[in-house]
């Protein structure tokens, strides 16, 4: 085919000058503005599911990249140049030093694109960990930018509004597109506009503790309104008979109220009440059974064939505890002959399919060592935010931090930087646990504003 003589050369050409132009725009604006990057970034894995096709079955092993990962993959590297630029920004006018846990988390990111020499899938491992590096840039300006709680609050009614839109977008597609929102392998589960069942799970999970804060800052209408989301948020869980982010859900919810009533013990009943109400609920659930929740014969409480993937990555990782066999090569692992599979698509040897375990993941990937250095990355923040005052960002962040260590035990979810939405809200949570630390310390916060990051006037910022 000739492309001069059907237009084609011209049409991307012009369709790469328009998306150059309106990338430009978003720069500009977005270094007056970061929220606008915030925005973005929270909106990168929308764009991958409104502009991907569904998947039916036959299509899962030779599936190619589609519209929404060029659009996905696009939102990222921007988010990350406009971190670049709010980098230089604000540590020229600051020149403070970069922190230790920014530079950890650098030499983390070049050593799983290291990795790519010895990856046994370097194609996977490459565009994984290059993504990751967009990630960084984009969470180093976030850091730098997210000087005090004012802008904290910005973030969280920016993640808020980003939620309450993809809950009624899947409450919508529900009457519009039925076709699309069950599952085509497993009919009984929702998936709404999400790729898979345990995807609108985890989507569900990270809902809720920002529905909860938001209901604290509420009038009464308002409350009203968000136990109405709530309720349809949790029903949406149940239809997508996601058991793992359900389970990370309760204990996530306990959770909170934990934090949230520690130093008051008049609510000490209101607690107790609580939990025998969810632990009520939990009971019917498992009673009742409803067919979302059914593995065929296996038990509802069942690990549905997961327990083998952990023998053979333990087995893996054993043969190659130190370097691993590359960044983000998931299931390409399961090419070895013994374990592979035919005709399996879990088993088949493909760098798409999930380990369901994100620790062993990382192991895989990256050996011990990535792992340990992993850890200690998303220790730290939680660490340190585990040890403020009782309060609604704390009771926030932590619950958040919570649920996506929780769910790493039965899904891939937090590990691999922005390309999937559990793992993508992860780190940014933790950049806000590292930053709420230095909020609530007297003695870190006259170091920040000795370096121009917070104002002198100091207001009451408990909630």
């Amino acid at each position: 085919m000739n492309f001069f003589e059907n237009g084609d050369i011209l049409t991307i050409v012009l369709l790469s000058a328009i998306g150059l132009l309106i990338a430009a725009v978003i720069i500009f604006y977005s270094l007056k503005k970061y929220e606008l990057a915030i925005a973005l970034i929270l909106l990168s894995p929308w764009a991958h599911w409104l502009f991907s096709p569904p998947v039916h079955e036959g299509d899962m092993e030779s599936i190619a990249p589609t519209l929404g990962t060029y659009i996905r993959i696009s939102i990222v590297a921007l988010a990350g140049i406009i971190g670049v630029f709010q980098l230089l920004k604000l540590k020229s006018s600051s020149h403070n030093r970069s922190p230790s846990y920014l530079l950890l988390l650098g030499g983390f990111v070049l050593y799983a694109l290291l990795s790519t020499v010895y990856s046994i899938d370097k194609k996977y491992t490459l565009v994984r960990s290059s993504e990751f590096l967009l990630f960084f840039f984009f969470l180093l300006g976030f850091y730098y930018w997210l000087k005090d709680k004012t802008r904290l609050d910005r973030t969280l009614n920016i993640y808020f509004i980003i939620t309450t839109c993809g809950i009624i977008m899947n409450i919508i597609a529900s009457v519009l597109f039925p076709g699309r929102v069950w599952s085509w392998l497993m009919p009984d589960r929702f998936q709404g506009i999400l790729e898979h069942p345990n995807s609108l799970g985890a989507f569900c999970m990270l809902s809720y503790p920002v529905l909860m804060w938001k209901y604290r800052h509420s009038s009464p209408i308002g409350k009203v309104l968000l136990l109405f989301l709530f309720c349809i948020v949790l029903f949406m869980h149940i239809l997508s008979g996601s058991r793992a982010s359900l389970a990370a859900s309760v204990l996530g919810f306990f959770l909170w109220f934990l934090i949230i009533n520690r130093a008051n013990l008049n609510s000490l009943g209101k607690v107790l009440s609580l939990s025998l109400i969810i632990l009520f609920g939990v009971a019917l659930l498992l009673q009742s059974r409803p067919g979302s929740l059914k593995r065929g014969s296996a038990d509802i409480t069942g690990l549905t064939g997961r327990t083998e993937f952990w023998q053979g990555c333990v087995q893996l990782v054993k043969e190659k505890p130190v370097t691993g066999y590359g960044y983000g090569v998931g299931g390409k692992v399961w090419i070895d002959p013994r374990f592979y599979k035919t005709g399996q698509f879990l088993w088949s040897g493909s760098a798409r399919a999930s380990l369901h375990n994100g620790y062993l993941s990382m192991a895989i990937g990256l050996g011990f060592v990535g792992l340990v250095i992993w850890l200690i990355l998303v220790l730290i923040p939680t660490w340190r935010v585990m040890r403020l005052d009782a309060c609604g960002y704390k009771a926030f962040v932590v619950v958040m931090l919570f649920q996506g260590m929780v769910l790493n035990f039965f899904e891939t979810s937090i590990v691999s930087g922005s390309q999937i939405i559990t793992s993508l809200v992860f780190w940014l949570f933790l950049i806000m646990a590292q930053r709420l630390s230095f909020f609530s310390s007297p003695m870190k916060v006259n170091e920040l504003q000795a370096a121009g990051f917070v104002p002198k006037m100091r207001r009451n910022y408990a909630v």
